[in-house]
C-alpha cells in the first residue's frame, strides 16, 4: 500500500487541486507528517483528512509534566476515533512519554526509545 506524507515542510496553496492530485495516484493512504509543526496545521488534517497523523515531537517531549500538551492530545484522540484516523506520536525517548501518550490512546509510536532508525537491508 503506498502512503503519501504531507509534511510540515510543505505549505498548501490550494487543498482542492492537492486532493485532486492525489485521487490521480490509485489506491494510497495520506498521512501529514509532524502535525503541529510548520505548515502541519490543524487545517491541512481537516482539509487533507488524512489516514494517518504523526503527531511531532515538540507535543510529545515531556507531555508526562504538561496537562496543556495531554489535552491536546486527548482532542486528537477523540478527533482520530470519529474520522477514522490512525494517530502516531514522534519522538518518543522517554518512558515517562511511551507511557503517557499511550495512557491518553495514542496506539502508535516512533522514537528512539522504541528502537533507532537503521540502513535498509
Amino acid at each position: 500500500m503506498l502512503v503519501v506524507e504531507i509534511t510540515e515542510h510543505a505549505r498548501i496553496e490550494n487543498y482542492p487541486v492537492l486532493r485532486r492530485a492525489l485521487s490521480q495516484l490509485g489506491p494510497m493512504k495520506v498521512s501529514v507528517d509532524d502535525a503541529g509543526a510548520g505548515f502541519a496545521s490543524l487545517r491541512h488534517i481537516l482539509e487533507l483528512k488524512p489516514d494517518f497523523v504523526k503527531l511531532d515531537v515538540a507535543l510529545v517531549r515531556g507531555i508526562e509534566a504538561d496537562p496543556a500538551r495531554q489535552a491536546l492530545i486527548v482532542g486528537l484522540c477523540h478527533f482520530a476515533a470519529r474520522t477514522g484516523a490512525i494517530l502516531i506520536a514522534e519522538g518518543i525517548e522517554t518512558a515517562a512519554e511511551a507511557e503517557t501518550v499511550r495512557g491518553l490512546g495514542v496506539p502508535f509510536g516512533q522514537g528512539y526509545l522504541l528502537g533507532r532508525p537503521g540502513p535498509l537491508k
